[in-house]
């Protein structure tokens, strides 16, 4: 079964209206990801470029 396969099948009816609309709307796939970095110039080294490019998600619990 594919991850879309349900997407005519109604919400439950405890779900709120808002999340179940998120879930089912279509993926964005002009979203700047991992694979649309700029290329990387001569001088770079690899491994430093490689480390900027990465994502560092966000830990709530880390209040600053």
């Amino acid at each position: 079964m594919s991850e879309t396969d349900d997407l005519d099948r109604p919400a439950p009816d405890d779900a709120n209206e808002a999340d179940a609309a998120e879930q089912r709307a279509a993926l964005d796939e002009t979203v700047d990801g991992p694979g649309t970095a700029a290329p990387l110039p001569e001088e770079a080294n690899e491994a430093d470029a490689a480390e900027q490019r990465r994502e560092v998600p966000v830990d709530e619990d880390d209040y600053r």
